[in-house]
């Protein structure tokens, strides 16, 4: 494998580990914030921080699964097939 590739490979799965952690920490802290707000402790932080981790595991298997079915050329369902492949 070549230096290039290996940088690519390695930012990929570096920015879907900064993703999971930016959306579990968001719902955690809305939930911290909303505990705080009607003083429901721990509560919606316990239930944000669930439902954070449920919505970022979600994006990573469907992330995986894209990689999986277009032969890991890093591409992600959601984006059109009529893109080049070779950008």
């Amino acid at each position: 494998m070549n230096d290039h590739r290996r940088q690519q490979n390695l930012m990929r799965y570096a920015s879907v580990g900064v993703e999971f952690l930016v959306v579990f920490l968001l719902f955690l802290a809305g939930g911290w914030a909303l505990d705080n707000r009607l003083g429901t402790q721990p509560g919606f932080t316990g239930l944000g921080g669930l439902v954070g981790f449920g919505v970022a595991f979600y994006r990573i298997t469907r992330q995986g699964w894209g990689i999986m079915q277009h032969g890991n050329r890093g591409r992600r369902d959601d984006e059109d097939d009529d893109v080049a492949d070779d950008i």
